[in-house]
């Protein structure tokens, strides 16, 4: 019996001053993977020269160009379409992938081919490379596999709710297509709600090591959207409504949808409120602070009495 082939999907848009460091942490894994796409959303930088040693070096690395910047999600997009392992793991350029995940997590799923997904531990770190706080299972602390039930139980129900190591996961490639791999609808959430979808029919593995380092960009793609609270209230409002949705209903109980967007409304709605703070500044004192916060005050009643629209 062959084991389980591992295809990498990196999607990528003028990250070259980081590309180089994200390729290596992939291509020279204790398990390499079997096939590694790089799509090139049209960038402008230096991006396409920082590849081209690498496709020389690593026969398993293949490069896809878009003539025209079409945006992070139908790269993606065309980067599942492409792919032809029986796992995929779609990661993003300025990210850093640390040596012996995929061994290890491969490792998992050929003892467990049933669950639906594999993840590690994820690092947050600035745009520098200065580590930030270490994202994992609260309440595990060894590898297993986790049913349906217990994923909800021990994972879902009990880490924040906006929490999903989507950048530490690995997915059986069947498993995400039939949820309709990253759905364009939601946005930066895409693969938030793809992560639950797939773990709560089929189940999840678990690697407590340090798979990755997640870099926080202020000009990313999440956090761009994630500083427009009424456009996240609307993809709250599209990941509820998918999870109610009659092909998908089975897999989400209807109390912890209810329970996922009542949490995220709050945590949105408050993080607006409270306004963003410059990390490594000296932070303002408390009455200053308040201060700043007053003009929101009106837009954060809105937002309270903001639903979403549930269709995009």
């Amino acid at each position: 019996m062959r084991a389980p082939a591992l295809s990498v999907l990196m999607p990528n848009y003028n990250h070259g001053r980081y590309l180089a460091e994200a390729i290596t942490g992939i291509a020279t894994q204790s398990r390499p993977p079997d096939e590694f796409l790089i799509l090139d959303d049209a960038s402008t930088d230096n991006s396409l020269e920082i590849v081209a040693p690498f496709l020389d070096r690593f026969p398993f690395l293949r490069l896809i160009r878009h003539d025209r910047n079409q945006g992070v999600i139908a790269a993606s997009q065309r980067l599942f379409a492409e792919a032809r392992g029986d796992y995929v793991f779609a990661v993003a350029a300025d990210d850093i992938r640390l040596p012996g995940f995929f061994e290890q997590a491969m490792a998992m799923v050929e003892r467990f081919p049933q669950a639906g997904l594999v993840f590690g531990m994820l690092r947050r770190i600035d745009q520098e490379g200065r580590h930030l706080e270490l994202a994992g299972a609260i309440r595990w602390r060894e590898a297993l596999y986790a049913d349906p039930p217990r994923f909800l139980r021990e994972y879902l129900l009990v880490q924040p709710p906006f929490q999903a190591p989507c950048a530490a996961t690995i997915y059986r490639r069947d498993a995400i297509q039939e949820v309709g791999g990253y759905r364009a609808a939601l946005g930066s959430w895409a693969d938030m709600f793809a992560f639950r979808a797939v773990g709560l029919k089929y189940g999840v593995c678990y690697v407590p090591v340090e798979a990755v380092q997640f870099r926080v960009l202020a000009g990313s793609f999440s956090q761009t959207c994630n500083a427009q609270p009424r456009k996240v209230l609307d993809q709250i409002a599209r990941a509820t409504a998918f999870m109610t949705s009659p092909d998908l209903r089975d897999r989400f109980p209807a109390d912890y949808a209810r329970q996922w967007r009542r949490a995220m409304r709050w945590r949105v709605i408050w993080d607006y409120f409270l306004g963003p703070e410059a990390p490594g500044q000296p932070r303002p004192s408390f009455l200053v602070r308040n201060l700043r916060r007053l003009p929101r005050v009106p837009a954060t009643l809105f937002l309270c009495l903001y639903r979403g629209r549930a269709s995009p």
